[in-house]
């Protein structure tokens, strides 16, 4: 059996089916004489959301910097939708439907918040030498389209009143939204959220995890990486839990909460 159909026949074991379309296949990644991320090897479900909890310096967002090519991998592979994604540089991951949101935010900060959402539509016709030069009204209604599509996005995450505010200006809940907003208009299929809920208040944390739950209602699927383990609980279809760059223990989040050792030894819940 290969690591492919390993990986599959696990997930499917535990029963939890669905079309595998990300791979981790024994990923390793060191620096120095320190070992980030060891041997990993984990599957993701397509339209779930999967998370990646574990204690500072477990390995989760190293995990992230390989998956969307940041980091090159020392050994191992990565496979999305069956063609292997390991060592291309971050710009063609993008464009095989994978993109991700980071822990710092990332604006262009002295751009309008509809401009942040225009710069991360991929495609666009001036972004060619010659398209550019050739301009006219294929330009034109080419940045038309863009124009009301980052509106709609912009309207989607209530920030519609916001689209000549430059995202410097936005509160820090505003501009979580705004980063959010920039993965969308990538149009990936596959989103990587490293910690979305950090520094929110608690009304905010509860529209993002319901706008998580209707981003996969929508056909997206998600690998999380979230401090707050209860949110990690409540969202999640699938828990894979790291320490020391290794994976400890993965299940439903219900066979988490009840592995004690796992939450009493590495994420300091009792009950």
């Amino acid at each position: 059996m290969n690591e492919t159909t390993a990986i599959e026949s696990d997930l499917a074991t535990a029963g939890f089916g669905g079309t595998v379309v990300l791979e981790i296949e024994n990923l390793s990644k060191s620096f120095g004489g320190l070992t980030a991320v060891a041997n990993l090897s984990f599957g993701v479900r397509a339209g779930t959301i999967t998370s990646l909890i574990g204690s500072n310096g477990a390995g989760k967002t190293t995990a992230f910097n390989l998956i969307t090519g940041y980091l090159e991998p020392d050994s191992g592979r990565i496979v999305f939708r069956g063609k292997r994604v390991d060592g291309l540089p971050p710009h063609e991951i993008v464009r095989t439907g994978i993109s991700r949101t980071f822990q710092e935010l990332r604006l262009f900060n002295r751009l309008t918040v509809l401009d942040n959402v225009l710069a991360a539509i991929p495609g666009q016709q001036g972004e060619g030498i010659l398209r550019a030069l050739r301009g006219g009204r294929a330009l034109k209604a080419d940045a038309e389209r863009n124009a009301e599509r980052g509106r709609a996005i912009l309207r989607e995450l209530m920030l519609d009143d916001h689209v000549d505010t430059l995202a410097e200006q936005l509160s820090y809940g505003q501009q979580k939204l705004l980063g959010l907003g920039r993965l969308l208009a990538a149009e990936a299929e596959f989103l990587l959220l490293d910690e979305p809920t950090s520094g929110l208040s608690p009304a905010m944390v509860e529209d993002f995890c319901n706008r998580m739950r209707a981003l996969v209602a929508a056909g997206k699927t998600i690998l999380l990486v979230e401090h707050n383990v209860e949110i990690v609980m409540q969202l999640s279809d699938w828990v894979i839990v790291l320490h020391q760059g290794r994976k400890i223990a993965e299940g439903t989040p219900d066979e988490i909460r009840r592995n004690v050792s796992v939450m009493h030894t590495y994420l300091g819940i009792t009950s």
